[in-house]
C-alpha cells in the first residue's frame, strides 16, 4: 500500500515557514512551496484522492505538450506578420507595462494569473506568448495555463531579452557570461521509488478548479519559484541535504557533465507515473535544465502536484560556459537581436476582460 503523506501535514509547514519568514512579501526559496487548497467549491460534494488525475494532466503537458520557450526573434516575425494567431500576455507590474510593452500585448498582472475572471477572458484558439521580466514567471505560467487547457509558451528571458533599455528590465540587468562552475561526469545516478506521493483531496472531476486554486495560494505567498546559481553554489558546498538535484536535459548530456550530487530525468518524463515515485516529499527539488525556462516549467508543474519545486535560475547556459557538455549555447549568446518597446498601445478593456488590474 502506497504511503501518503496529506495537505493537512503540508500546510501546517507552509504556514509555519511563513510566520518564520515575516511580512517581507517575499518567502526565501529555501522556504517550502508545497501549499494546501482548501476547495471553494460545494462543500458537499465527496472529497476523493486526485493525485493521479492531476498527474496524469501534468505528464501529459510535459511529455507531449509544446514545450519550450519563444525566442524574442520568432515572436518579432510573427508581430511583423500580423499573425492572427498568437495572443501576447504581459504578466509584469501594471506601471511598467504601462510605460513600456511590446506592440499588440495585453496586461494580465502574475498575480492576477489565476483569477477565474482572468482566465475566462483568454482564447483558447490562439497561442498565447507570455511574457514577464526574465522569462521564468512567464515560464511558470505557461505550464499552469497550458494544464488548464490553453496554448501557452513563454518569451525567452522576457523583457530582458526583447531590449537593451535598462528602466522595463525589472530585478537585474541581463547575465552576459557564463559562470564556470564545475561539472562532473559518469553515468545516471539512480534514485530509488519511494511509493510516497502527496496526497490531493478534491471533488471528483474538479481538476482544473483544483489547479487554479493551488496556483492562487501559490501566488498568495509570492514565491520566487528559481534559485540563483550562486545561491545553489553555496549550498552544495554547505551540504545541508536539505535540497534534492534533478537535471531535467537529456541524458546524453547529462552524462557528458552534470552538477555533483544531481540525479537525471529527463523533464519529459518528470511527472511519469514511476518517476515521480522517486521525489522527496521532505526535501526542496531543484530542477536543472537547459536554459532555465524548461526547468521553470518543470517545477510549476511539480508544484502544483504538491510538491516543493524551483528552478535554477537560467540552468545550464549560466552554470557552465561549455556547450558541448551543456547542450545549450552560453546565457549571453542565445538573444542575437534586440527590438524596441512603446507605451501603452491599446484601449483598456472594459472590467473583467484581460487587461492591467
Amino acid at each position: 500500500m502506497k504511503k501518503r503523506i496529506s495537505f493537512g501535514v503540508l500546510l501546517g509547514v507552509l504556514l509555519l515557514a511563513l510566520s518564520m519568514a515575516g511580512c517581507s512579501g517575499t518567502v526565501q526559496t529555501q522556504d517550502i512551496t508545497a501549499t494546501s487548497v482548501n476547495p471553494t467549491v460545494d462543500q458537499e460534494l465527496p472529497m476523493v484522492d486526485q493525485f493521479e488525475s492531476v498527474r496524469q494532466i501534468v505528464d501529459d503537458y510535459l511529455a507531449h505538450g509544446e514545450i519550450g520557450a519563444m525566442t524574442p526573434e520568432e515572436l518579432y516575425e510573427i508581430i511583423e506578420q500580423k499573425n492572427a494567431d498568437y495572443f501576447l500576455v504581459d504578466i509584469r507590474a501594471n506601471q511598467d507595462f504601462v510605460n513600456s510593452n511590446i506592440k499588440g500585448s495585453v496586461c494580465v498582472p502574475y498575480a492576477q494569473t489565476s483569477n477565474p475572471e482572468r482566465l475566462e477572458s483568454l482564447p483558447k484558439d490562439k497561442n498565447i506568448v507570455v511574457i514577464d521580466y526574465n522569462g521564468h514567471q512567464a515560464a511558470q505560467t505557461a505550464a499552469t495555463w497550458s494544464q488548464l487547457g490553453f496554448k501557452a509558451v513563454p518569451l525567452l528571458y522576457g523583457i530582458q531579452s526583447w531590449t537593451q533599455e535598462d528602466s522595463p528590465r525589472g530585478y537585474e540587468a541581463f547575465p552576459v557570461q557564463p559562470l564556470k562552475y564545475p561539472l562532473v561526469t559518469g553515468s545516471e545516478v539512480i534514485s530509488p521509488a519511494n511509493d510516497t506521493v502527496p496526497e490531493i483531496k478534491y471533488p471528483e472531476k474538479r481538476t482544473d478548479e483544483y489547479i487554479t486554486e493551488t496556483t492562487r495560494v501559490y501566488l498568495d505567498r509570492n514565491y520566487k519559484g528559481v534559485v540563483t546559481a550562486e545561491d545553489l553554489a553555496s549550498e552544495i558546498q554547505q551540504g545541508s541535504g536539505s535540497t534534492y538535484l534533478v537535471d531535467i536535459r537529456e541524458p546524453q548530456h547529462y552524462q557528458l557533465g552534470h552538477i555533483e550530487g544531481s540525479v537525471n530525468i529527463p523533464l519529459a518524463d518528470l511527472a511519469s507515473s514511476d518517476k515521480v515515485k522517486t521525489l522527496p516529499l521532505d526535501r526542496r527539488i531543484v530542477l536543472i535544465g537547459y536554459d532555465g525556462m524548461d526547468a521553470s516549467l518543470g517545477a510549476r508543474s511539480l508544484v502544483t502536484l504538491g510538491y516543493d519545486s524551483v528552478a535554477l535560475k537560467y540552468g545550464m547556459s549560466y552554470w557552465s560556459e561549455d556547450e558541448q557538455i551543456t547542450g545549450v549555447a552560453p546565457v549571453g549568446n542565445l538573444v542575437k537581436d534586440y527590438y524596441e518597446l512603446i507605451p501603452l498601445n491599446y484601449v483598456q478593456p472594459s472590467a473583467g476582460a484581460a487587461g492591467c488590474g
